[in-house]
């Protein structure tokens, strides 16, 4: 015979769980969540189209917009240069198409060691259709991931120095400084992939019907390397022109209005979106220190003691 308490039991135990789901559910949906990422368009040559939020944009040199969703397209004999709102300088190449799936930033830590590392933990992930893109990020703080992919390819990029390179029929990874690995971007079943070193490529072509890719390890050929470096480098010298912060939503808009440049709206289509922390992350283009100014004297032109 069971005992009489037990239903009793059961009822309290079912309502104990009621009363805790939902206040479990609020907690989550409570979770503060980031910022809206941004992009800065540090230098532009020749045509390229930016589309974001179901719009087209030409490009236009010192604009900053939201990064989630972008799609990104250079023209022939043109290039661009990008810096993501986690310092990430990243270089385009003529006749490139990349697509920005993901991008999503925790909010700025109030106080950053060095301005060498990002702000905040970062999750970035960018589709590279076809054409060449060079990469130079900026240290990866723990708990931060970036991976790049292709028609061929999944890149995990642990930093620091990077090119890309697609067309049909492979991929080609360059490393130049820092820590990657490179998989089959059908090879679910290897996910830790093959680990580069500085100075080594990997070329990766679709296998046979039924096979994974093929990937190459080789050293870099020394007849290319400063071809490769020198447009990752530009991607470098862009992470210098801007920087970004977070400001809180009050903060947008003065007696005059908000900036447009400063907001990250301008003319690429930014939404001023303010996210759940009640603040917004801004570009701030950097202005080159004011050299000393050094003012020569010719001696003829000095009077001489007692002289008029």
């Amino acid at each position: 015979m069971k005992p009489a308490h037990l239903p009793r039991l059961a009822l309290f135990a079912v309502a104990l769980l009621l009363s805790v789901s939902p206040a479990l559910g609020q907690r989550q949906l409570g979770k503060k969540k980031g910022p809206t990422s941004k992009i800065y368009l540090a230098e532009v040559k020749g045509d390229a189209q930016i589309r974001t939020a179901d719009r087209a944009y030409a490009a236009r040199q010192a604009t900053a917009f939201d990064a989630p969703g972008t799609i990104i397209e250079t023209g022939e004999e043109s290039h661009n240069a990008f810096v993501f709102s986690n310092g990430t300088g990243m270089f385009i190449d003529q006749n490139t198409r990349i697509e920005i799936g993901r991008f999503v930033q925790e909010p700025f830590q109030p106080k950053r060691l060095s301005m060498e590392f990002e702000p905040s933990i970062s999750h970035s992930e960018v589709f590279v259709a076809q054409g060449f893109v060079g990469i130079c990020t900026s240290g990866m703080v723990s708990g931060s991931s970036m991976t790049y992919t292709t028609p061929h390819a999944a890149i995990s990029i642990r930093g620091q120095k990077v090119a890309i390179e697609s067309n049909p029929d492979e991929t080609v990874v360059y490393l130049l400084e820092g820590d990657i690995s490179v998989r089959g971007s059908n090879r679910r079943d290897s996910l830790g992939g093959h680990v580069l070193r500085a100075g080594e490529r990997a070329t990766i072509r679709p296998g046979a019907p039924g096979q994974p890719p093929a990937i190459t390890i080789a050293p870099i050929d020394r007849a290319i390397l400063p071809s490769r470096d020198e447009r990752v480098t530009v991607a470098c010298n862009a992470k210098k022109t801007v920087t970004f912060e977070m400001i809180e939503k009050k903060s947008e808009a003065g007696i005059e209005g908000s900036d447009s440049t400063e907001t990250g709206s301008g003319d690429v289509g930014g939404t001023g979106d303010v996210g759940d922390e009640g603040g917004e992350i801004v570009a701030r283009p950097t202005v080159p220190a004011q050299p000393p100014l050094n003012i020569t004297v010719s001696p003829a032109t000095l009077i001489p003691p007692g002289g008029d």
